[in-house]
């Protein structure tokens, strides 16, 4: 921020066009503008509060200050400018010289309340000297110019400055108060930028749920005979507008195809990101780099000073005001991804770009002001106020270095420790260094105090409220859990029981859990839900007509036969790469997986967590430790997180899943045969055809989740399954790459078949777009909801981005990820 230097150390001042002088200020000189300085932001707004016109006598005062007078002492600032004679009689022969009644009136004023509240003197009144300023006392006064400022003189008499003094002095101050005002101002741009961002995204978001609840109405017509079954997508103006804002800058990545993959260890982000991003950056330049009046003669500064100090007080405000921007886009409990429905990794890309510009900036600042006070740069660090800016632009710095893709992703916990040590430490030496401006830049460093504060509050309440009971008996029930690793498919299950019914499961929520008894009982991750059943939940699975039951390779022994079905594309790595997608999708609904819930009963919620390191692998050997495999676990849920996809308003949806990516998918196929028994309007679906292509390394995983969490949707006729198990280094049990795997159920009294490879994800999703716009199937929008890895996601991605660009309309793409 802004030095408490207020003068310079050389100045080229020019009071004609013939005379150029060059003066060298002392220190004295220097620290007796710096005091006047210090206490700017005070008496500007005291001036500005009062609508006083103060500017005159503020000019004067300032070169009176400059000359030094007998009677005076060395060091008392105000002393000298308030309370001497000869000092204030020349003050008021230039003011009654250059200055009108009412400026001297207002000048006297506010000077005069300076000087009690900050040098415990009184001021010698402009009506007490008035009498002595008789034409005759102006005949016999020297004039001065600004060469005859050296404070080794010392003027036992009143002197007059000259009119080419003043207006250098009037000049000087007027243009350091401007910019001063305008820095505040331009702060205020960094606020107009995301409020009316934020803005744009509300409406945005706000339309979007007024569409989707406009499109589930009506949508009861299960049987597709009315009219939703031939709902068409919009093709009028606004639908042609947004269809290419999405095919051109929603949907696509700024280059390449690269978006949840890094890019030489960079995340790439989607072209409007980019754009939003790019807009920002310059925004941020352009109020760095206009409005900066310099000009000869400067009462403070010489033309080269003058941009140093100028630019080092405008990167230090435009810094301060990136801050509660900063943070806001930092904490996960933010109001903000309610209202606008934008993704927390969206916010995490504004918050570390908002990021680098506040520290480029305090940078600059830093860079400028040592250039400026090159001279004293070692009183300068015996400064607080100086050595605090100091510690938080290294702070700041350090904290870019340390947020570097590669340490989040190999030492989360050893990141997230130094980017909260860090982040206190910057704010604590911003504070102190700003201390001096009694509170004038407080309103930047609050606001991230307080949205820290109530994002941490959040977090505990969330997990009160999830994990703690306090019945009127004064009985206390708290969360359970139960945690299952299963060797064969590296998954881990864990069901945890909430003690809590304030909040609800549902699709496209993640949770956050804590092991708290443990010894980093702090640390805690995000986890999707995978889905949910009530205690005394009995599912029914009516199987009597399963007429066009669509399950890959899934032979219908309702038929007596083993008939194989549904052989989707794979990539080079499989032998069937030849055999082609033909993914039918009935429109019958009579088989279907009817859940009964018992709403006295709590909600059991289901996590599949594969493990890697750190707390996941700690929780997987404690499972191997049990003889079964499964252990009783004290853990706590934060929650619940996340957006809600719309894929309710879309006939045909198609999800491309990876690994436990599946726990992002199974949620909305509950939630789909749950709304087709509920009878309430927000329960209602326009769903109609639903295709599921779900790859994981083991087939183990597979046959656990057919049995179980997936097991109801199987024999559904509407929903139509592909299974690819990847892994080559599977047991001798498992086939042979270039076959199909029969995985025995005898609970679904089928045989579900499971391809070896890697299923082509982009041509499985333009295969499925195409057919439902040839008008093979059921016509309406499709959505195609990806939850997976990222070269999955990205593959998926690029495939709706060439859809959308072939002129497909009705494509929507859901990306549910989680990352910095």
């Amino acid at each position: 921020m802004r030095s408490r230097t207020g003068c310079p150390f050389s100045i080229e001042k020019s009071l004609s066009s013939s005379s150029v002088i060059s003066q060298v200020f002392s220190r004295k000189r220097k620290m007796r503008h710096l005091l006047y300085i210090s206490i700017f932001p005070a008496l500007w707004s005291s001036a500005l509060s009062s609508g006083l016109q103060t500017d005159c006598v503020d000019g004067v005062r300032t070169v009176i200050a400059d000359f030094v007078f007998t009677g005076g002492e060395d060091g008392d600032y105000w002393g000298n400018l308030c309370a001497n004679n000869l000092s204030t009689l020349s003050m008021w022969s230039a003011a009654k010289k250059y200055c009108t009644p009412d400026e001297i009136s207002a000048g006297n004023q506010l000077l005069g309340g300076y000087c009690t509240e900050y040098g415990g003197v009184e001021l010698i009144p402009y009506s007490d000297v008035s009498p002595l300023l008789t034409d005759s006392f102006f005949a016999n006064l020297p004039i001065v110019d600004y060469s005859d400022i050296n404070e080794s003189v010392v003027w036992d008499h009143a002197i007059l400055m000259s009119r080419d003094l003043y207006a250098a002095s009037y000049r000087t101050i007027t243009v350091f108060e401007e910019s001063y005002l305008l820095d505040s101002k331009y702060g205020w741009g960094v606020y107009g930028f995301w409020g009316a961002l934020l803005i744009v995204g509300m409406a945005h978001n706000l339309s979007s749920y007024l569409l989707s609840s406009r499109l589930y109405k009506g949508s009861g017509d299960v049987e597709g005979k009315g009219t939703s079954a031939n709902h068409k997508p919009a093709f009028g103006p606004l639908g042609t507008v947004n269809h290419w804002v999405r095919a051109n800058l929603i949907i696509p990545t700024a280059f390449g195809t690269h978006h949840r993959r890094l890019l030489w260890w960079c995340n790439i982000p989607t072209r409007m990101e980019t754009l939003v991003v790019l807009s920002y950056w310059f925004l941020n330049l352009v109020l760095c780099a206009v409005s900066y009046y310099i000009f000869t003669p400067n009462l403070y500064y010489s033309p080269a000073q003058q941009r140093w100090r100028y630019i080092a007080d405008r990167t230090g405000v435009l810094s301060y005001a990136n801050l509660p921007v900063l943070w806001m886009f930092s904490g996960r409990n933010n109001v903000f991804l309610w209202l606008t429905g934008w993704s927390f990794q969206t916010f995490n890309i504004f918050h570390r770009h908002v990021a680098r510009i506040a520290t480029i900036l305090a940078i600059i600042h830093s860079i400028c002001y040592t250039g400026l006070e090159w001279d004293y740069l070692a009183a300068d660090w015996a400064e607080k106020y100086w050595y605090m800016g100091g510690m938080a632009t290294v702070t700041m710095s350090f904290l870019l270095l340390f947020s570097s893709v590669w340490l989040r992703k190999r030492a989360y916990e050893i990141f997230l420790l130094i980017h909260i040590v860090m982040s206190v430490l910057t704010l604590v030496g911003l504070w102190y260094h700003t201390e001096i401006w009694d509170g004038e830049y407080d309103p930047y460093i609050w606001p991230p105090v307080a949205i820290w504060s109530v994002d941490r509050l959040a977090r505990l309440v969330r997990i009160l409220c999830c994990n703690l009971r306090v019945k009127f008996s004064g009985q206390v029930s708290a969360t359970q859990a139960l945690v299952t690793y299963h060797t064969e498919a590296n998954l881990l299950k864990i069901e945890i029981t909430p003690v809590s019914h304030l909040f609800k499961p549902g699709a496209g929520q993640h949770y956050y859990l804590y092991q708290p008894l443990k010894w980093k009982g702090w640390e805690n991750h995000p986890f999707t839900l995978a889905g949910w059943k009530n205690g005394d939940t009995q599912q029914n699975h009516t199987t009597a007509t399963q007429l066009g039951a669509n399950i890959s390779g899934v032979p219908d022994d309702s038929k007596g036969h083993d008939k194989e079905t549904q052989i989707m594309p794979v990539s080079s790595s499989s032998s069937d790469a030849d055999m082609s997608q033909n993914a039918p999708i009935s429109p019958q609904r009579e088989s279907q997986a009817v859940h009964v819930p018992n709403h006295n009963s709590r909600d059991t919620f289901t996590f599949y967590v594969r493990p890697h390191s750190s707390w996941t692998q700690r929780l997987r050997n404690e499972c191997n430790k049990s003889v079964e495999g499964t252990i009783s676990a004290r853990m706590l849920i934060e929650g619940p997180y996340g957006h809600h996809s719309p894929l309710r308003a879309h006939e045909n949806v198609i999800f491309v899943v990876g690994g436990t990516g599946i726990g992002g998918a199974i949620p909305y196929l509950q939630e789909h045969s749950e709304s087709l028994t509920s009878e309430s309007k927000i329960m209602a679906s326009r769903t109609k055809n639903i295709t599921l292509i779900w790859a994981t390394k083991q087939s183990a995983m597979i046959r656990h989740a057919a049995t179980t969490d997936l097991k109801p949707f199987l024999t559904r006729t509407d929903v139509t399954t592909q299974f690819f198990a990847t892994s080559r280094t599977e047991s001798s049990e498992s086939v042979q790459s270039d076959k199909l795997e029969k995985v025995n159920s005898l609970d679904l009294g089928l045989s579900p078949a499971i391809r070896r490879g890697r299923p082509d994800v982009t041509k499985a999703i333009l295969d499925y777009i195409n057919t439902v716009h040839s008008g093979s199937r059921a016509s309406g929008q499709v959505a195609v909801f990806t939850c997976g890895p990222a070269a999955m996601a990205d593959d998926a991605r690029v495939a709706v981005h060439k859809a959308l660009k072939e002129g497909k309309r009705g494509v929507a793409y859901f990306e549910e990820t989680f990352g910095w």
